[in-house]
């Protein structure tokens, strides 16, 4: 099943081939992030493995992978990307791999709206739990999965060692 949704500012649906443009754009103006996050941090990479669903957890199954772009309803700029995955790592689980916005579509409350309309959608369906992967250096990131309700850390991943260059990872998890 195809996922998507509408809120009041945001029509998330699932994204295109045609779209890659656009989704690299996303990328590229969030170009500084992307770098303290992975050693992957090419947009034009990043969007080509976002268009044709090459971002998948370990073991992941492509029809479980659903890849959105967010747009304005009225005028149809895009607005930002959400990458979403059920049924990882456990049945019941929904799995927010991505959510990146616009640079000029940042700190204006449309990152919490797409998250709520997500969980309004997810919520009368089998998904019992929501998981998000946040990088440690991503602080804005912590503070906005938090406020969210992800209280519960159920992982840590990446590399052991503090240092340049390195990247690190929490799991936080959040009951529907």
């Amino acid at each position: 099943m195809p996922y998507s949704f509408r809120s009041a500012r945001i029509l998330a649906q699932p994204v295109t081939r045609a779209e890659t443009p656009e989704i690299e754009a996303v990328y590229a103006g969030n170009r500084e992030l992307l770098l303290l996050l992975d050693r992957e941090n090419d947009p034009p990479v990043l969007a080509r493995r976002f268009v044709e669903h090459q971002n998948l957890p370990p073991r992941g199954c492509p029809s479980s992978l659903h890849n959105l772009i967010l747009r304005e309803p009225m005028d149809s700029d895009v607005i930002g990307l959400l990458s979403l995955y059920t049924g990882y790592p456990k049945g019941d689980v929904a799995y927010v791999g991505e959510l990146f916005l616009s640079a000029e579509f940042q700190g204006i409350g449309l990152g919490r709206e797409a998250y709520l309309s997500l969980e309004a959608m997810l919520r009368p369906g089998p998904m019992t739990r929501v998981r998000v992967g946040v990088g440690l250096k991503n602080w804005n990131a912590l503070r906005f999965w938090i406020r969210l309700g992800f209280m519960h850390v159920t992982g840590m991943s990446g590399d052991r060692f503090f240092g340049p260059g390195r990247h690190a990872f929490l799991e936080l998890q959040k009951n529907l």
